[in-house]
């Protein structure tokens, strides 16, 4: 009976405890929520005009602007620009949201939950506004899902098909609107593309490789940076590099079942996709991406890559090297996330990029970052339509460290972007020959392709990245990056447009293992 008697004792001071903590979470959560939930702007912006600018008209204001200043984002400018871009494409307005109380939430925004609490109640109040703002400016009654994309569950984004401007002018009266994107718009001076897909056809150059054991090819470059000398300490084993890009093909078995072929044993991979319905593709970018950063020391008289004993993480977010789809922007956001979320994933590699800013894209990058990811991204390498344009985004971002390719004598590539946003440099061409460039794998078998742009450079680094964190892995980010960077070409100097220069592989491997 005494026991009977305790144990009911126990479970009313447990439920009395219980009912304690959840009082306490709701007087929390009406403390953090007291007053309106959304709150309106004192300094009110408005859209005067009753017509949008035509596409051309748009296009040449956006694309002058990014000719002058290096730069163009929607949220600097009038409002009206946003809703005349909202014309064309496909109508996805990306909201970003916050409590009205808080400023910049980027430096907490990898530990708000946006399920509870305070940005529950205005994700939830920030609906219904947009569903009453609309019936309120046509008359015509919507459902939420009819015009929702994307309700995202870790960040505080909601992307929306909108296009009408009374509802756009509530949303960015509020003060709970961190920013309002027009996702899909797209200059038409700046073509949308397949680029970057295909593999190279030029006939490889037998002084381009050199062969090692167990029957590997070794590229050209790799001796360039110092990276076999690396390899006397470290080949990147324990570390799992995260790969972003356009898919990998599902017919490269050194990606798949012989990824731990030769030397390469006691490694995993894994796939995710963020966009389409798998991670393998018919694009090779993605590839001759992770071909350079990880592939295996094979046996099979393959390229090799540079941290051939380090996991693979891959996750396909693109269609191709060019983010200029809503979708894709969207997807290479969640794939950060995602990147973000992993405790195995050290580093991310994106070979991939825009010239236009993304507030939905920052997002994910920052995201990723305060999750203590050291992300690699490419510069850009040039098209006919880019070649005008400096660095690309997120690669542009603080938070990224930037990676373009430069020839043999460290002039630029043909190909590559640079510019004062640049941290590190990799020959990857030829001085005298543009199209012999590092090698990489195919789609299928063991034949080697040229593969060159600042793509490569950045795969490359992240590699060099994985042996350095692999040699001590008690490193932090910065410090595997102080170790790359007090080692490479120019520094402590600074080029104007080539960052610290050329990384050395074995001196940084030494570097880090001294901290």
């Amino acid at each position: 009976m005494k026991n009977i008697l305790l144990f009911v004792t126990i479970i009313s001071i447990l439920g009395m405890s219980a009912c304690s903590r959840m009082e306490d979470d709701a007087i929390d959560a009406a403390h953090q929520i007291s007053g309106p939930v959304l709150v309106q702007k004192v300094q009110k912006e408005s859209i005067a005009e009753t017509s949008p600018y035509s596409k051309q008209k748009l296009d040449e204001v956006v694309v002058d602007a990014m000719s002058s200043k290096g730069d163009f984002r929607f949220e600097d400018e009038a409002l009206f620009l946003t809703w005349s871009a909202l014309q064309y494409g496909n109508k996805s307005l990306a909201v970003g949201y916050k409590p009205a109380h808080l400023k910049d939430i980027r430096p907490i925004i990898h530990e708000i939950n946006i399920r509870t609490g305070e940005w529950k109640a205005v994700h939830d109040a920030l609906i219904q506004f947009i569903i009453d703002e609309y019936k309120k400016s046509t008359g015509v009654s919507i459902a939420w899902k009819d015009i929702l994309i994307e309700d995202d569950p870790i960040l505080p984004v909601l992307t929306i098909t909108m296009d009408d401007k009374n509802v756009l002018t509530a949303l960015a009266n509020l003060e709970n609107v961190r920013y309002l994107e027009p996702l899909d718009y797209w200059p038409n001076q700046i073509e949308r593309s397949s680029s970057g897909c295909d593999n190279s056809t030029t006939t490889i150059n037998s002084s381009d490789f050199s062969t090692i054991s167990p029957a590997a090819r070794l590229p050209w470059n790799f001796n360039n940076i110092n990276v076999p000398t690396a390899w006397n300490t470290a080949q990147g084993q324990g570390i799992t590099i995260g790969v972003i890009d356009a898919g990998i093909s599902s017919a490269q078995t050194l990606l798949g079942s012989q990824f731990q072929n030769g030397v390469s044993s006691g490694r995993t991979i894994t796939t995710d996709y963020t966009l389409g319905t798998s991670a393998y593709t018919a694009c090779t970018h993605g590839t001759s991406m992770c071909g350079l950063a990880v592939g295996p020391r094979n046996n099979l008289n393959a390229p090799t890559g540079v941290a051939y004993k380090s996991n693979l993480h891959f996750i396909r977010a693109c269609d191709d090297v060019v983010l200029d789809a809503s979708s894709e922007k969207t997807a290479v956001k969640n794939a950060l996330v995602r990147m973000g979320n992993r405790n195995d994933v050290r580093i991310v590699s994106m070979s991939i990029g825009s010239p236009l800013y993304s507030s939905a894209l920052y997002d994910g990058v920052v995201y990723a970052n305060n999750k203590g990811k050291l992300i690699f991204a490419a510069a850009g390498t040039s098209f006919s339509w880019t070649s005008w344009y400096g660095v690309v985004y997120p690669a542009y971002h603080s938070e990224c460290v930037a990676v373009t390719g430069v020839k043999e004598n460290s002039s630029t590539c043909a190909s590559c972007h640079d510019g004062s946003q640049v941290d590190f440099t990799v020959p990857m061409e030829r001085n005298t020959d543009s199209n012999r460039n590092s090698l990489s794998l195919k789609s299928s078998g063991t034949a080697s392709a040229y593969i060159g742009g600042s793509s490569c450079a950045t795969a490359i680094t992240a590699g060099v990245a994985a042996l350095v964190w692999s040699a001590r892995p008690g490193l932090t980010k910065s410090q595997v990056f102080n170790a790359l960077r007090n080692t490479s070409q120019y520094y402590p100097s600074v080029n104007g447009s080539r960052g610290y220069g050329n990384i050395n592989a074995s001196a940084a491997v030494a570097a880090g293992l001294a901290f």
